[in-house]
């Protein structure tokens, strides 16, 4: 009779097939909660000593209009923070974009560079694989499930688990001693790992919805995506109102909102985003629409407004990347996705030192689970070279590639290489043990 398993079969299980995958998400995560902070580190142009605490966008924008002056202002960010400066996107004849610098305190453009930044790399990889030929986020989502499972099963298996958050017991054994570390490690991760799971299956429902339902992405924009879509402001060919007086009105309707974001062209509207005094929401919560040739405020958005269901979706996010309490949160977010990394990591180590001893392996087929899970990083690979020129835009009808900064260049490839060392050396430990028990059952 089948022995029926146990949860630390499951456990174990889900570790050793899905576990390589699961460590390129979580790896790749804690990156992406420092992202912006390394580009600041790489980029000089976007670094400056101290900013305004109200940032006066009228004075930015004639000053980036006169230094592109054939590009068009997609898109004007304030000063993340008193070190950094502002931030345009800005679309050249040729379609490519570029992030140009603004410093207030010169009232000066800094320098320049491609939109395909370090943050932007692992955005697009964490959350979908850069796509991944249109399965990406749905693949990347679905792993909330044994993301959760994984941890239920261990505190399942795992007898008076509350009791051991202070007990670390170093064992006399090397598999002992990362036994104990993995389970320590685990026990302090579970409230991210919670958190985690949590959000990625609300991205999993909100993709499901967008992909399989009605399509709908917000509750109101200039865009179809928009349950409720605002009529188009039609005003082709008619003279805009200057930036500087749509800002003040902007300033007028809502003076308790401190605007991070401006889109002058959103379907034809002037839109404006920032914060209030709400609490864990992102920017795109307070929000205003302006009719930029008559001025009007054609929709008024406050976070406090929205019902439950669009309040968490403007929540999700802050809590997934850790972003509401600066550098100190990020920080947090980094050091625990580094933790379920390396938890993956040394579950896969566990299991193949305990498996050389046996017979037959505990999971069959291990092996080749682990080259599958491989193969989807690196098939992302000719997506980033097709992205790369639709970023650079074309010259001459044809696309090129984009130019970017030397220090973002070698960071990615050099996290690249890493990244690829690791998940090998994972396929290779398995093909090892897979090899060293065939010679066992048939030796020469």
């Amino acid at each position: 009779m089948p022995v029926k398993p146990n949860w630390f079969d499951w456990h174990s299980w889900i570790g050793v097939y899905l576990g390589l995958l699961l460590f390129s998400i979580c790896w790749s995560g804690a990156f992406a909660a420092l992202s912006s902070e390394i580009d600041w580190l790489l980029m000089p142009a976007s670094r400056m000593v101290t900013a305004e605490d109200n940032f006066d966008f009228s004075k930015a924008f004639p000053v980036v209009e006169r230094a592109y002056p054939r590009a068009k202002i997609e898109l004007a960010e304030a000063p993340a923070n008193r070190f950094s400066a502002a931030r345009f996107t800005v679309k050249e004849p040729g379609g490519g974009r570029l992030f140009v610098y603004f410093n207030p305190a010169t009232a000066e453009v800094t320098g320049s560079q491609s939109i395909f930044t370090v943050q932007r790399f692992f955005r697009e990889f964490h959350e979908a694989f850069f796509g991944l030929y249109g399965v990406g986020k749905f693949l990347v989502c679905l792993f909330s499930v044994p993301l959760f499972l994984s941890m239920l099963s261990a505190l399942l298996f795992f007898k008076r688990w509350w009791q051991r958050f202070f007990q670390l017991r170093l064992g006399k054994t090397k598999i002992s001693l990362w036994s104990n570390l993995h389970k320590f490690a685990g026990l302090w991760s579970l409230w991210f790992v919670l958190l985690m799971a949590l959000t990625g299956a609300w991205y999993l429902f909100e993709e499901a919805r967008y992909k399989l339902g009605d399509e709908k992405f917000a509750l109101v924009d200039a865009y179809p995506l928009a349950v409720h879509q605002l009529p188009d402001p039609r005003i082709a060919g008619q003279e805009r109102m200057p930036i500087g007086d749509l800002i003040a009105i902007a300033r007028q309707e809502r003076p308790d909102m401190q605007i991070t974001t401006i889109q002058p062209d959103r379907a034809g509207f002037f839109y404006v985003i920032g914060q209030s005094d709400d609490v864990l929401v992102r920017d795109r919560a307070n929000k205003l629409f302006i009719n930029p040739v008559s001025g009007e405020i054609e929709f008024n958005q406050y976070a406090g407004d929205l019902n439950a269901y669009w309040r968490w979706s403007e929540t999700a996010d802050i809590l997934h990347f850790g972003t509401f309490a600066g550098i100190t949160s990020k920080i947090v977010w980094f050091v625990f996705g580094l933790v379920l990394a390396g938890l993956s990591l040394s579950g896969a180590w566990l299991y193949v030192q305990k498996q050389q001893n046996r017979r037959s392996a505990k999971w069959p087929k291990a092996n080749l689970a682990a080259c599958v899970a491989l193969i989807v990083p690196i098939s992302v690979l000719p997506i980033v070279w097709v992205y790369l020129h639709r970023v650079g835009g074309k010259v001459d009808g044809k696309y090129v590639m984009v130019e970017l900064p030397d220090g973002v260049a070698v960071f990615i490839l050099c996290w690249g290489i890493v990244t690829l060392m690791i998940e090998l050396v994972w396929v290779i430990g398995l093909f090892s043990l897979r090899r060293a028990k065939v010679r066992k059952h048939h030796p020469a």
